[in-house]
C-alpha cells in the first residue's frame, strides 16, 4: 500500500479524513501538537516542529524518505517548503504545491488584493458595512463586521499595518476544492455552498454553478496553481462573484467534496506520480452534507 505523509492530524479534521483515506494509503500522521486524536488512528504519527522553522525543513527530509507522497494541511508549512526547495531535494517531488510567488500571494491578502487589483475587491463608500480580517490568516478567525465606517473600531483598525478592511459582500458564500496538474492546468474543480459554519464548514451543500466554474477557470490564468487548491467566493443577490479568499492546499472541509465523489489527494497523487487520472463520474450534485464532532471519553 502507497503511504503518505499528511500534516496537521492533531486537529478537528483528522479523524473523518483519516478514517477514510486509511482505505486507500498507509497514513503516516504529523502534527505540532502532542495532544489530539489524530495519532491514535493514524497508522503511524510523529510531533513535527512548527512550520516555519528550518527544523520542520529538516523534519521533512527525514521522514520524506519514508513515503510516496506529502500533503501540507498548514500555509506556513507551504511558505516554508516553497523557500526551501532546493533544502528539500531529496523529498521535493514528492509535494506537489504551487510556485513560491503564488503561495506568498495567496497567504497575505494585502499583496493578493493589489496583484489582482479591481478583481477582488469593491472599493469602500462611507455607509458601507464593512469587514475587518488579518492579511495574514485561516479561516474566519479574527474577524470583525462594521455596519459603516463610523466607528471607532474602523479608526483603530484602519491604522493597524496588519490588517486588511473590505467591502462587505452578503450573498451565498461557496468554497471550490481545485486539483491542477504540473502544467498549471485545472483538471476538475467541485463547488459547494457553506450552508452552516463556524470556522470550519459544518454544513454543506454540494454546486453546479457554471459561473463559478467559469471564474475559476479565469482566475486561474492570472495564478499558477499547482495541486491542491481551495477558493473562497461569494455570490450576492445580483449573481456577481466576489473573491474571498485563496488557499494553495486542501480545504479543512476537503471530506464534503470526497463525499460527493470528488476525491482530490488520490487525483494529486495521480498527477504527481504521472498515473492515469480517474475523472468524477458520479458527483452527488445538489446534496446536502453534514459534519459533527464526535465525543471520546479518553484520550
Amino acid at each position: 500500500m502507497k503511504k503518505i505523509l499528511i500534516s496537521s492530524m492533531n486537529g478537528p479534521i483528522a479523524i473523518e479524513l483519516i478514517s477514510y483515506l486509511k482505505k486507500k494509503f498507509y497514513i503516516i500522521g504529523c502534527d505540532r501538537q502532542s495532544f489530539g486524536l489524530g495519532k491514535k488512528i493514524c497508522d503511524e504519527f510523529y510531533i513535527s516542529p512548527n512550520g516555519n522553522s528550518v527544523k520542520f525543513i529538516n523534519f521533512l527530509n527525514k521522514i520524506g524518505k519514508k513515503v510516496d507522497q506529502i500533503f501540507l494541511f498548514a500555509d506556513e508549512e507551504l511558505l516554508n517548503v516553497s523557500i526551501n526547495r532546493k533544502k528539500l531535494k531529496n523529498v521535493i517531488n514528492k509535494i506537489l504545491i504551487s510556485p513560491h510567488k503564488t503561495i506568498h500571494l495567496c497567504n497575505n491578502k494585502d499583496l493578493l488584493k493589489k496583484f489582482l487589483k479591481k478583481e477582488l475587491y469593491k472599493p469602500i463608500s462611507e455607509n458601507n458595512k464593512v469587514i475587518i480580517k488579518p492579511k495574514i490568516g485561516r479561516g474566519s478567525k479574527n474577524q470583525i463586521i462594521l455596519n459603516d465606517k463610523k466607528n471607532n473600531f474602523y479608526n483603530f483598525f484602519s491604522k493597524k499595518n496588519e490588517f486588511i478592511i473590505e467591502k462587505f459582500i452578503d450573498g451565498k458564500e461557496f468554497t471550490v476544492d481545485c486539483v491542477f496538474d504540473k502544467k498549471n492546468t485545472l483538471i476538475f474543480a467541485l463547488p459547494r455552498e457553506r450552508i452552516i459554519k463556524s470556522n470550519l464548514s459544518i454544513v454543506g451543500k454540494i454546486s453546479k454553478n457554471r459561473k463559478i466554474l467559469n471564474y475559476i477557470n479565469n482566475l486561474s490564468t492570472k495564478l499558477n496553481f499547482i495541486g491542491n487548491v481551495n477558493i473562497q467566493v461569494i455570490l450576492d443577490k445580483k449573481k456577481n462573484i466576489h473573491l474571498i479568499d485563496i488557499n494553495p492546499r486542501v480545504s479543512g472541509s476537503i471530506i464534503f467534496s470526497i463525499m460527493a465523489g470528488f476525491d482530490p489527494f488520490l487525483m494529486a497523487y495521480s498527477i504527481n506520480n504521472n498515473l492515469k487520472i480517474n475523472m468524477p463520474t458520479k458527483i452527488k450534485y445538489d446534496e446536502i452534507f453534514y459534519r459533527y464532532w464526535k465525543t471520546y471519553n479518553k484520550y
